[in-house]
C-alpha cells in the first residue's frame, strides 16, 4: 500500500472534495504515480479524524474525475493517463456533482427522473394532516424492519396497479429503488456470486456490484430485451445466482418485453430455480403493459419498485416483492443496512395511494411526457424511431464509426450532459455506440427544447466538425 496521506490545510469546501482535490494534487506533481495503491477507506479515515463514509465519497468523487480506479480485493489505484499506446484503458465519462447544476450553467439531460407537478402543495398538506393526527409517536419510534404494517399493506395495493397480486406479508418497505436493490442483493447473494444483466444495464448495478464483489455477466437481447435461448445458454455457462432486468421501459434502451418473451425467461428461470429480480420503476409510465415478469414466477420472482419515478424521488421510499418462503432474508438485509425505511415517507405514501393522489401523479406524468415527446420528435425525428413514447429517457444510437463517450464529451463542451453507452455497459465488449438522453426535471422545458436542438446539430455535423470548429 502507498505511504500517502493529504495534507487538507488550506483546503475549502466540503470535505470529501477536499481530499478528492488533494488526490488529483498528488497524481500531477508526481507524489502519486500510475498503479499506486491508495490507503483502505478506514485507514485513510483514522489518518484524517473523518468518517469512513467522507472518505468513501471523496474517492468516487476521484473516481468520477478518472484519477483512481477500484477493484474489489485489490483496492484502489492510480489509473493510468488515456493514450494512444494505452487504447484499452476506457475513460469513465464524468458528470459535474449534482449541486453544481443549475440553470444559468450546462443543459443537463444526464438524470433521470420525473417532475414535480402539484406534489409540493400535497407534501405540505400531508404533513399538517399528519401532524394532527393520534401517530406521531409511531413516526419517531423504531418499527418492523420491513415496514409499518400499514406502509406494506399500501404497498400491495400499489402493486396492483401493474397487474401484481401479492399479500402485505410479501412486502418490505426501503429507502428508495436503490435501496431495493441493494436489500436484494444482499437477502440473495454472496461475494464471487454471478448476476445477469441486460448488455446495457442501470448503473447502479454495476455500482452496486462492486461494493458486494459480485460478477456481472450480460445476456444478449434483441429489440425488446433478453433472448431465452441466450438466457439458457448464460445460465449453463455461470451457473448464476440471479438475473437482474427491466422489463418495462428499460433503462437505458426503453425497451419493453412483450408478455411472450416475459413467460419464456420465466419458465427457463424457473427450471434453473434461479432467482430473477425484476426492477420496475417505470412500471407505471406506459397505458398499456403486460403483466409483471414476477407473475411467472411465484418461487424464483423478487418485484421492486419505488416512489422516485411515479411520485417524487425525495420521498425515498421503495417496495420489494418477495416470495414468503424468503422475505426473512430481506428483514435480515433490511435491518442491516438502514434498520427500517423512515415511517414519516411511509405514511406519507400510504395517504397518496389511498387517496388516489398517487394515481393523479402519474396521470399526469403520462401526460407531461406526451408534451415532450413532441418536442423530441420535432428536434431528433428518426434519431428516437425505436424509442418508446412513454419514456422520459431516450436512447439515440450513434454512426459505428463514431465513439459514445467522445460524442458526449462533445455535447459536454457544447454544454449539454448526456450518458454515453459506455456508462452502462457490462462486459468487456465495448458497446454500439449510443447516447442515454433524459428530458425529465433537471431543466425547464425551455432548456430542455435547447439541449435537444443542439443534440441534432452535433448529430448532423458530425464529431469531426465539432472537433474542427472549437
Amino acid at each position: 500500500m502507498t505511504i500517502w496521506t493529504p495534507s487538507l490545510e488550506g483546503r475549502s469546501g466540503p470535505t470529501y472534495r477536499a481530499i478528492a482535490d488533494a488526490v488529483a494534487d498528488a497524481i500531477a506533481d508526481g507524489s502519486l504515480k500510475p498503479g499506486d495503491r491508495l490507503p483502505t477507506h478506514r485507514d485513510l479515515a483514522w489518518a484524517l479524524g473523518v468518517t469512513v463514509a467522507t472518505v468513501t465519497r471523496a474517492y468516487q468523487e476521484a473516481r468520477r474525475r478518472d484519477l483512481i480506479d477500484g477493484e474489489v480485493g485489490r483496492g484502489t489505484f492510480v489509473r493510468p493517463p488515456d493514450t494512444d499506446e494505452n487504447p484499452s484503458a476506457v475513460r469513465r465519462f464524468h458528470l459535474p456533482p449534482l449541486e453544481e447544476f443549475s440553470e444559468s450553467g450546462p443543459i443537463n439531460l444526464s438524470l433521470n427522473f420525473p417532475p414535480l407537478l402539484g406534489q409540493e402543495q400535497a407534501f405540505a398538506e400531508t404533513l399538517a394532516e399528519i401532524s394532527r393526527s393520534n401517530g406521531l409517536g409511531q413516526m419517531l419510534t423504531y418499527q418492523h424492519s420491513l415496514g409499518v404494517p400499514e406502509h406494506r399493506a399500501a404497498g400491495a395495493r400499489w402493486l396492483k396497479r401493474v397487474g401484481l397480486t401479492a399479500r402485505p406479508e410479501q412486502i418490505a418497505v426501503t429507502c428508495g429503488g436503490q435501496h431495493a436493490m441493494e436489500t436484494s442483493i444482499s437477502a440473495l447473494c454472496r461475494p464471487g456470486d454471478t448476476v445477469l444483466t441486460e448488455p446495457l444495464t442501470y448503473p447502479g448495478m454495476k455500482a452496486l456490484a462492486g461494493q458486494w464483489d459480485i460478477k456481472l455477466a450480460p445476456v444478449a437481447c434483441d429489440g425488446e430485451g433478453i433472448l431465452p435461448d441466450a438466457l439458457e445458454d448464460a445460465i449453463r455457462q455461470h451457473a448464476p445466482r440471479a438475473l437482474y432486468t427491466m422489463p418495462t421501459l428499460q433503462n437505458p434502451t426503453s425497451a419493453t418485453m412483450s408478455e411472450g418473451r416475459r413467460r419464456a425467461l420465466a419458465a427457463i428461470a424457473e427450471r434453473a430455480e434461479m432467482f430473477v429480480i425484476e426492477d420496475d420503476v417505470y412500471g407505471l409510465m406506459p397505458q398499456d403493459r403486460p403483466p409483471p415478469l414476477v407473475s411467472w414466477l411465484p418461487r424464483h420472482g423478487i418485484y421492486l419498485t419505488s416512489s422516485s419515478k411515479s411520485m417524487a424521488p425525495g420521498l425515498r421510499l421503495g417496495w420489494v416483492c418477495a416470495p414468503l418462503a424468503i422475505i426473512d432474508r430481506f428483514q435480515v438485509a433490511l435491518r442491516a443496512s438502514c434498520w427500517m425505511a423512515p415511517p414519516l415517507m411511509g405514511e406519507v405514501a400510504r395517504r397518496w395511494i389511498d387517496s388516489g393522489f398517487a394515481d393523479e401523479i402519474v396521470g399526469k406524468l403520462q401526460q407531461d411526457v406526451r408534451v415532450r415527446w413532441k418536442m423530441v420528435e420535432e428536434s431528433l425525428g428518426d434519431h428516437v424511431a425505436d424509442n418508446d413514447r412513454s419514456s422520459y429517457h431516450l436512447w439515440i444510437r450513434l454512426p459505428e464509426h463514431w465513439r459514445a463517450d467522445a460524442f458526449a464529451d462533445q455535447l459536454q463542451r457544447m454544454g449539454v450532459i448526456v450518458m454515453p453507452a459506455e456508462t452502462f455497459a457490462v462486459g468487456k465488449q465495448r458497446p454500439t455506440p449510443a447516447i442515454r438522453v433524459c428530458v425529465g426535471a433537471m431543466t425547464t422545458l425551455r432548456r430542455t427544447e435547447e439541449g435537444l436542438r443542439i443534440i441534432a446539430r452535433a448529430l448532423r455535423e458530425g464529431p469531426d466538425h465539432l472537433i474542427a470548429a472549437m
